[in-house]
């Protein structure tokens, strides 16, 4: 199952990624991300497994927040708080888009809305601190 046109593959992979994935982020709007459900996403239910949306949600609100810095940093993830409105079956796009809600030189939060067809499934909120900051920042 291909993702829209727009997206490309996530180009961050990590070994806990690479298992739950695959992931995708838009092409031009690096806040803007999204996957198709796979099986191996599925809880015993058959729906996606709040776990892989945390996950990604985790990975993803610290990349946007740390691509916006400048420099660009990396972070470490202080509290990821998520609410679960939603579901989704095998083959459903989720689309999540990032928003920034502070850039600092040392902590950074931000939050992601996940939907399917226009549905909220899922919303996240992160803080993060940065790891690679400057002396004094």
């Amino acid at each position: 199952m291909q993702p829209p046109a727009d997206f490309e593959a996530w180009p961050f992979p990590s070994p806990v990624l690479d298992r739950l994935g695959p992931f995708y982020r838009h092409r031009t709007d690096h806040l803007r991300v999204g996957f198709r459900v796979v099986d191996h996403q599925l809880n015993a239910r058959g729906f996606l497994h709040a776990g892989v949306l945390a996950t990604f949600a985790d990975v993803v609100i610290g990349h946007g927040l740390g691509g916006l810095a400048r420099p660009p940093r990396r972070g470490v993830t202080v509290n990821l708080v998520c609410d679960y409105l939603g579901s989704a079956a095998t083959g459903a796009w989720v689309d999540g888009v990032v928003t920034p809600a502070h850039v600092g030189g040392r902590m950074s939060s931000g939050r992601i809305e996940f939907t399917v067809d226009g549905k909220a499934v899922a919303a996240a909120r992160g803080m993060y601190m940065t790891v690679d900051a400057p002396p004094g920042s």
